[in-house]
């Protein structure tokens, strides 16, 4: 997404315009947890929570009660089309979603060390 971000910021033609950026493959909610899983080498358990719940905590958390309003985000399926945005810049390769989480969970696992060694 950087890469692509930076292509958008660097382009004139890009002003003005709504662009959909190419990204990996869709998965699921539970193939998404089990890449993460696998990047920790240990086993998550998943939960879910209803509309209904987020709508209840909502109540009480405001920052929850936001939530709500996109939840349709992950009640269904979301996928975008990034082929405007290969048409005017040309092909793109995009970063494997296996590589990129277990990318971004080493980070987090070295931001975490170095905190606690202080």
């Amino acid at each position: 997404m950087g890469r692509a971000i930076a292509i958008l910021g660097e382009r004139d033609e890009a002003d003005g315009q709504v662009w959909h950026l190419p990204a990996a493959e869709p998965v699921t909610g539970r193939a998404f947890v089990e890449l993460v899983s696998k990047a920790l080498d240990r086993p998550l358990r998943p939960t879910v929570t209803t509309t209904g719940m987020v709508k209840l905590a909502g109540l009480f958390v405001p920052m929850i009660r936001e939530v709500g309003d996109v939840m349709y985000q992950w009640t269904g399926p979301f996928v975008s089309d990034a082929s405007k945005f290969q048409r005017a810049f040309g092909p793109f390769e995009v970063t494997p979603l296996d590589e990129a989480v277990r990318r971004t969970v080493a980070w987090y696992q070295e931001r975490e060390r170095a905190a606690s060694t202080g």
